[in-house]
Order: structure tokens, then sequence, then C-alpha cells
């Protein structure tokens, strides 16, 4: 299970610790969250800018496969705060939709390599 984040001064914070991995459109952020606080769940939060995803379809259908993934894999994960940003537009050549299998296949793809990463790399 994970908790969506909301709070500003949170997603700063996870923010300041700098990237933990890189994909080729995405970075993760992560920050463990600290012995006073009462949390149980992975918190996650997602960064999609206009300036990357023109289009609101587009934008909730990348953030709805990264929540779809972070719960997937919230029990690794549970004392952590997340933030996926992305930080590069996919190639509306090749995707031609945003609600395209081929579409999400390649965004999952690419979560599941930044939480399976083990630290900062540029593989694409």
């Amino acid at each position: 299970m994970i908790d969506h984040i909301v709070d500003k001064e949170i997603f700063r914070e996870v923010l300041e610790t700098g990237i933990f991995a890189r994909s080729e459109h995405f970075a993760l952020h992560k920050l463990k969250s600290g012995e006073g606080e009462n949390q149980r769940n992975l918190k996650v939060g997602v960064v999609v800018p206009k300036r990357w995803a023109k289009r609101a379809v587009t934008r909730n259908a990348i953030k709805r496969q990264i929540y779809i993934v972070a719960a997937e894999l919230a029990y690794k994960h549970q004392l952590e705060k997340h933030v996926v940003r992305l930080s590069r537009a996919f190639d509306k050549k090749i995707f031609l939709s945003p609600t395209s299998k081929d579409f999400k296949k390649a965004i999952k793809k690419e979560i599941l390599f930044l939480y399976g990463s083990t630290g900062v790399t540029n593989a694409f």
C-alpha cells in the first residue's frame, strides 16, 4: 500500500536529496523516513511537467503507471519517501497514444528499472 505525497515541503525535502536512480525518461529521488515519523506505507510523489508531457491525458497515464508499479513494490520500501520525476519527453512518433499498451509497457519497464537500480546510472 502506498500514500501519495501532497505536501510541498515533503516534495521539496525529497527532491533536495538528489537523484538516486535515472532512466531514459525518469529520475527517482529517495529519502528514508526519520525515526520520529509515524509512517507505515511507502510515500510516493510524481512530478510530470507540462514541458515534457503537453496533454493532460498523457500526464495522467504516466502518473497512473508510476503509482501502479510503486504499489506493487511498496512492501520493499515501506519506510521511505520517493519522488519520481519525468525528465524527458517520450517520442510522439513512437508512442502515438498515451493509452496504448506499448506506452504503458515502456513506462512500467523504466519504473521497474529505477526501483531495481542500486544507484545513479545512465543505462539508456
